[in-house]
């Protein structure tokens, strides 16, 4: 996977290829999904569950570029596959998942993988009533219809967000910069992904 998708699409930072090479993508997957390690594609676990390609996951952090000493919000565990990336890359890790199977599934991954550094915290995307802290920087492993001005409120200032934004038009990585007052966006490159975060339309949560 590397050598087929990431470094052809110059993903080269040497940090970014360590912490994938440490995490084996097999491992976050139940058995009936095993077939799918490493498609060059997202992994469904359900219409609103899923792994992010990983050449996209690679992208955000290559542009987003986590520091040792960040503490990131992860949305969207992908059964805490890219969690366990991130948890080679800085201090401290926050996932949370609204989808109770894949909750379940990611804490069982986490502890398998030993990783001491990572919080998996069960949650609405579009409430997070649990989080009190604010973050560095914060990955959304997905597709929002809007702004997603409920997460860009849990970011310190100057503190990065980065997703895919889908309008009427068009679907692009966007990099979001908070500020003292409201915050930047900047257009990145085209992408796609399923929806993770539907703000437009009511939508269930998933007990």
């Amino acid at each position: 996977m590397i050598e087929s998708q990431l470094r052809p699409n110059n993903i080269i930072d040497e940090n970014l290829i360590a912490a994938f090479e440490k995490v084996q993508q097999e491992d976050f997957l139940p058995d009936s999904l095993q077939n799918l390690s490493y498609i060059d594609d997202h992994i469904k676990f359900s219409k609103s569950s899923f792994i992010l390609k990983p050449l996209i996951f690679a992208k955000f952090l290559n542009i987003i570029k986590p520091d040792l000493s960040d503490v990131i919000l992860e949305v969207g565990s992908g059964g805490g596959y890219t969690t366990s990336i991130l948890a080679n890359l800085v201090n401290s890790v926050y996932s949370i998942e609204q989808d109770k199977n894949i909750y379940d599934l990611t804490i069982k991954n986490i502890k398998n993988s030993k990783n001491t550094n990572v919080n998996v915290l069960f949650s609405n995307y579009r409430q997070l009533n649990i989080l009190e802290l604010k973050f560095n920087k914060i990955i959304v492993n997905g597709t929002v219809n809007a702004d997603p001005l409920n997460l860009l409120d849990k970011l310190n200032v100057n503190g990065k967000l980065i997703c895919i934004l889908k309008d009427e038009s068009s679907s692009n990585i966007y990099l979001f910069n908070k500020k003292p007052i409201g915050y930047e966006k900047l257009k990145i490159m085209n992408a796609s992904s399923p929806v993770l975060i539907n703000y437009i339309d009511k939508e269930e949560f998933n007990f």
